[in-house]
């Protein structure tokens, strides 16, 4: 962690740092960075050479001359940005030109104030904010803005001194609301924040002008406490205290113990918490206690071809719990507490790369040793540098000795590197010389003269008392013997079984050495094909196993298999390679993608990545060792020393935000709010998408937030979007929704759900009123069919009473006269001509009841089917008379429907018609013709050629009355045109 330093001990100390690095190709616009600060919404805004930048952790939103409107400014060269809490707002100052200023809840410029310029090279650099007043330093002079009257106002008077108008490149406000403005020409004048007037003045020769030139260019300033402030200038640092009645004191020189701090140039300097100060100048970065006695330099870890971004820091600010640099590089993010990584791959002295790390091993000094695939790297505990010992050989294992001498295995055999020179074994113990080409790939010891080593190739383990000069082999012909004699690591549990982990067995032997079991888990019916076995630990009575390709196994003290933990439940990457126990607490898992911590009580996995700071996601085969309390884990570039005490839980969730609300209308335009602080929406009823983009502001591991939302009237349960920051919505009916969204961070802290509601409006037809409207419509339509449905049986009713009235006279008659015929051809003997009168009025009535039958039935309520009826009553009295008949529809009428009151009354004037012809006319033919009429309607005619009538002297008979009456009947118009030997023509016309 960044140190708290005491004032009575002297520290001089290197810290490795790894920084969170954001450059051009992480999507920064531009380099050089000239401010960061973070505005109340958590997002942070920077300034650049090129641009102003927003940036949630995820995405850069960059300000330029060229952006949209919205987002368009002046200058591409920002110098300071100013927040305004109280109105939400930001004040951004471009070299040139324009101050703007832009709504923090939208990110949206909402005005633009031109500065004037007091001469062609007059460039803005500086700014602070002090009650309604911005007091603005440039090239010329001091300019002040009244944000009142958004007027800019007169600064103070001059002073004696003609320079007094010169390069002003900071300004900064102490806690009693006075602004210090630092004159380059002059030296620091004091003023009044309300008055504008001059308080106390200190002049160049006070701040030790030790070269001479008339100048001192101030930087940076930090209030330390409200009587101290420390100003970074090109000539070193300088502390000024004051009182209340602003009794100055200068220290021109308030380092001690690195004076070149008081004359070098110092570019920015930072006030934090536990009163330590963050100085960047001579190159460095370092961290200062408040008296600037003690101080620790802060040495990042790079890579080939890196440049160190802390040696060039320009703006530091302090976040709570990280620091945040703007670099000449970009932008670099260090936490207070610092990483639990430190990594080491690269030498920028020398030039020396851990290139591929196959071993490794802390020395006693903490010195490290490096076993690389071609060569040893000693790596320097206290300035970090490497100094390569071979470059020859492949380095398959380390460990220390003691006596100053440490234990190589390289693809050539053993040795011993004794004050970094190479022997060979034998030359040291004599006892190995037999051994000496054996490859080595693991160790344990046991007690203080016993390790046993495991080798490489096929050849079992070796048992060796270095003080005794003693060795042992045990393989599968020994006895105890092992069940392979692959070896790929060993363990020595806490009862002093020891562990030989193969590809396809484990061996374990009894702590006398006198018994051993093998383990294959072959009977196991869930796992199979466990198998490559390359690391293990033990806790709880349980063994946890590194399988690579499997995962990570959990046996108990029966050796049964308990669990199988795989990428699914969490885990990094299956390909396991170390496991290490963390105090009884959690396992720490190397793997071939990331490193695993996993919570053995809470089951859950907290996984780390180069992002993180690992020297790569890839580590090695047995590459990783225990050294006071810290994991020193190698891979392809070089290793990383972890402290697992700083694996900390991330307990602050993210800040939510819905950064994009996007409404695609099916008229092709589309509605944006780009407003934080959104809370409902209308969506207007043509609408086809909504589209919602939100991010979760969380610096810790901004490309881990994971998010959830729900349709609270839709769906209770929450739906999980992964690491995706969208949603598309569409389809939903008109009302009012409540959307809810959450964002999680890396460990699973969710965020307080953010609410957007929703109000989709209705298109016409899905209003309440038309809603209404159809509804009083639908009750006027049943209504309408119910009293037609009533008028329809009524006429059905009347059919019904018409045609039994009929049946009751023209039946009741003819039964009647069939009773008096049938009596009389009883009572007389000549009684043919009786039956026959009979016969008559049977077959007569027979062809009535038929004509009703066929008016009653549904299937034939049309013309052709009228006039078919027509035929079948005609054409056999037609023909045994020697009548012709014809009967036609003119095609021009076609085949229209008719009621069944129509089919009745047309019928019976018909059969009335053709009758009077039958009977009077002596015809030849008689015509039955259906065709239009004067208004296109049907037009029913019967004609004759027969004797005719005269109409003026004929009186209308009971035949002419009866069809004009049914003609009436059916809203039809009955016509008859007749005179002596021209016919007779009846017509029946539909109104």
């Amino acid at each position: 962690m960044l140190l708290s330093l005491g004032t009575n001990s002297i520290a001089q100390q290197k810290v490795r740092v790894s920084l969170v690095k954001y450059g051009q190709s992480d999507g920064l616009s531009s380099y050089n960075i000239q401010q960061i600060i973070k505005d109340k919404n958590g997002f942070l805004w920077v300034a650049s050479q090129d641009c102003l930048t927003r940036f949630d952790g995820k995405s850069f939103l960059s300000y330029t001359q060229q952006s949209l409107p919205k987002h368009r400014i002046s200058g591409p060269d920002v110098r300071k940005i100013i927040e305004d809490t109280i109105h939400k707002a930001l004040w951004i100052l471009p070299n040139r030109d324009q101050l703007h200023v832009i709504n923090t809840t939208n990110g949206d410029v909402i005005k633009n104030i031109s500065i004037p310029n007091y001469a062609n090279d007059d460039w803005n650099i500086t700014m602070t904010n002090c009650g309604n007043n911005l007091w603005i330093g440039s090239f010329r002079g001091l300019k002040i803005l009244n944000t009142k009257k958004w007027q800019f106002i007169p600064p103070p008077k001059k002073i004696q001194n003609h320079f007094i108008n010169s390069e002003i490149n900071c300004i900064g406000r102490d806690n009693f609301n006075n602004v210090w403005v630092c004159y380059t020409r002059y030296g620091i004048v004091i003023y009044n924040g309300t008055s504008l007037k001059k308080i106390k003045e200190i002049k160049l020769k006070d701040l030790g002008d030790r070269l001479g030139r008339n100048t001192i260019r101030v930087n940076d300033f930090t209030l330390v406490n409200n009587n101290e402030i420390l100003f970074a200038t090109d000539q070193g640092l300088r502390t000024v205290y004051f009182d209340r009645f602003y009794s100055l004191t200068v220290d021109n020189n308030p380092v001690k113990n690195l004076k070149v701090l008081n004359s070098c140039p110092i570019d920015a300097i930072k006030a934090i918490r536990h009163d330590d100060i963050i100085i960047s100048g001579n190159g460095h970065l370092y961290q200062f206690n408040s008296a600037l006695s003690n101080y620790v330099v802060y040495d990042e870890s790079i890579g080939d071809a890196e440049s160190k971004w802390i040696n060039y820091v320009q703006s530091i600010y302090f976040d709570g719990d990280k620091i945040w640099l703007g670099c000449q590089q970009g932008i670099g993010m260090m936490k207070i507490i610092s990483s639990p990584f430190a990594k080491y791959y690269y030498d920028e002295k020398t030039g020396n790369k851990l290139e591929h790390m196959r071993s490794i091993c802390v020395l006693p000094n903490k010195d490290i040793l490096c076993g690389l695939s071609s060569g040893l790297t000693l790596v320097n505990h206290g300035d970090n540098s490497f100094t390569t010992l071979d470059r020859a050989h492949l380095y398959h294992h380390i460990f220390f000795l003691g006596n100053n001498m440490a234990f190589l295995s390289t693809n050539q055999g053993m040795h011993v590197l004794k004050k970094k020179t190479i022997k060979s074994i034998e030359s040291i113990y004599p006892e190995l010389k037999s051994y000496k080409a054996h490859v080595v790939n693991s160790h344990v010891f046991v007690g203080d003269s016993v390790v046993i080593m495991g080798t490489e190739c096929d050849d079992g383990i070796l048992i060796w008392n270095y003080k005794r000069h003693y060795v042992k082999k045990i393989d599968t012909s020994s006895s105890p013997a092992l069940a392979s004699n692959t070896v790929n690591n060993i363990y020595h549990d806490k009862i002093g079984n020891l562990w030989v982990l193969s590809d396809k067995v484990i061996t374990v032997i009894n702590a006398d050495f006198t018994i051993s079991k093998s383990l294959d888990f072959a009977s196991e019916r869930k796992y199979p094909k466990l198998d490559l076995f390359f690391d293990m630990c033990e806790f709880n009575r349980s063994y946890w196993i590194a399988s690579y390709g499997n995962g990570l196994i959990q046996i108990d003290d029966k050796w049964k298999v308990r669990k199988l933990i795989r990428q699914k439940d969490g885990l990094s990457n299956e390909g396991v390679y170390n496991i290490f126990n963390i105090r009884d607490s959690s396992l720490l898992i190397t793997s071939n993608n990331g490193l695993s911590s996993y919570n053995i009580k809470a089951q859950k996995f907290k996984n780390y990545y180069i992002e993180n700071g690992l020297q790569s996601n890839s580590f090695e085969e047995v590459t990783a060792t225990a050294y006071h309390d810290k994991i020193y884990a190698g891979g392809i570039n070089g290793f990383t020393v972890i402290d697992p005490s700083k694996l900390l839980v991330n307990k602050i969730p993210p800040i939510l935000y819905l950064a994009n609300v996007e409404v695609k209308l099916d008229n092709g335009q589309n509605l944006v709010n780009t407003s934080l602080d959104i809370k409902t929406l209308t969506i207007p009823n043509n609408w086809l998408q909504i589209s919602i983009s939100f991010t979760g502001i969380n610096f810790e591991d901004p490309k881990r937030v994971t998010y959830k939302y729900r349709i609270k009237e839709i769906e209770t349960n929450w739906i999980n979007n992964g690491h995706r920051d969208l949603i598309n919505i569409i389809g939903l009916p008109p009302n009012t929704y409540t959307i809810e969204l959450k964002a999680a961070n890396e460990d699973g802290y969710w965020s307080y759900p953010k609410t957007l509601i929703v109000k989709i409006e209705p298109k016409w037809f899905e209003t309440w009123f038309f809603k209404l409207a159809m509804v009083v419509l639908g009750v006027i339509i049943l209504n309408a069919f119910y009293h037609y449905r009533i008028k329809q049986i009524k006429i059905q009713q009347q059919i019904r009473r018409d045609i039994a009235n009929d049946l009751h006279d023209d039946l009741g008659s003819t039964l009647n006269s069939i009773k008096i015929f049938t009596h009389l051809a009883i009572e007389k003997k000549q009684n043919i001509s009786y039956l026959k009168e009979i016969e008559k009025l049977i077959t007569s009535t027979t062809g009535g009841l038929r004509d009703m039958l066929w008016v009653l039935e549904d299937s034939r309520d049309d013309m052709n089917e009228l006039l078919d009826r027509v035929k079948k009553f005609a054409t056999p009295i037609a023909h045994a008379n020697q009548i012709k008949l014809e009967c036609y529809i003119e095609p021009e009428l076609g085949n229209p429907n008719i009621s069944k009151t129509e089919k009745r009354n047309l019928l019976l004037i018909a059969k009335e018609a053709i009758n009077n012809s039958f009977k009077y006319a002596e015809c030849q033919t008689i015509k039955v013709i259906v065709k239009p009429g004067t208004n296109k309607k049907i037009l029913f005619s019967i004609s004759d050629d027969g004797l005719g009538f005269d109409i003026s002297n004929k009186s209308n008979g009971y035949g002419l009355n009866s069809m004009k009456n049914r003609a009436e009947q059916i809203n039809y118009v009955l016509h008859y045109n007749s005179s002596p030997g021209s016919g007779t023509l009846i017509t029946v016309e539909k109104k």
